[in-house]
């Protein structure tokens, strides 16, 4: 007998949307602390500007990672052109914090591979 399960209804929680293209991209973030600092930073981003601004061990704790795996996940995102790192200074001048802004991530076309090569039997 099967059991009946309620339809998830995401409006009444809290939810983050991470860019598709992100994570299907094998080929520039090989390490997946890259993907859980991205998705960190896609939730805390303002919905209209993307910009954010929380501690490094902020994003190292919601990554599950040590901060200086953090900051290197940080520099590989900047370096792939998926975010951007603004320094922020005080008024004496000296820096204070980052301020992270997600950046337009162009669409990634996975390779299609056929199910079945022409070397192999069809499974029956």
């Amino acid at each position: 007998m099967s059991e009946e399960r309620d339809v998830i209804d995401f409006r009444n929680r809290r939810f983050v949307q991470v860019t598709k293209s992100v994570i299907n991209n094998d080929k520039v973030l090989t390490k997946p602390v890259d993907i859980a600092v991205y998705a960190v930073l896609c939730m805390y981003a303002d919905n209209n500007t993307k910009m954010l601004h929380p501690k490094v061990l902020t994003i190292a704790n919601k990554a599950r990672c040590s901060e200086s795996v953090a900051r290197r996940s940080l520099v590989t995102l900047k370096e792939a052109g998926y975010i951007d790192i603004v320094p922020r200074f005080g008024k004496d001048g000296k820096q204070t914090s980052n301020q992270y802004v997600l950046l337009d991530v162009p669409d990634y076309e996975e390779e299609k591979e056929s199910p079945v090569s022409s070397d192999t039997a069809p499974l029956v």
